[in-house]
């Protein structure tokens, strides 16, 4: 209940689009984040990405780097995620933390590589 009211009180909206929620072990999984103000304006804002394990981060994608965009983010062609032959089978929680308009909000994709 208290992330729907944080949510609401947000003064952006973020989505994260994700091909699969069981990408294989050594491709290419792109993801997409998209911020816009609440009219579906693009705004700007920072994103960084990790993942967890049971709640506990295990891992951060890109070394932990503060990408800065405006509307929609991706990966560049050729560096897009990869899960290692280690991850296979492990349930996991993608986490994209997106900062817009001195707020932030987290959003989550389970995965399972396979």
């Amino acid at each position: 209940m208290l992330e729907l009211l944080v949510a609401l009180a947000l003064p952006f909206k973020a989505t994260l689009h994700a091909p699969t929620h069981t990408p294989k072990v050594g491709a290419k999984w792109a993801i997409s984040i998209r911020v816009t103000d609440l009219g579906g304006r693009p705004i700007k804002a920072r994103l960084t990405m990790r993942f967890l394990f049971a709640g506990v981060l295990v891992g951060k994608v890109d070394n932990g780097h503060v990408f800065t965009f405006v509307g929609t983010w991706r990966e560049p062609k050729g560096q897009e995620i990869t899960f290692p032959a280690s991850a296979r089978g492990q349930k996991l929680t993608f986490q994209a933390v997106v900062t817009a308009r001195k707020r932030t909000t987290r959003l989550n994709y389970w995965v399972r590589p396979r």
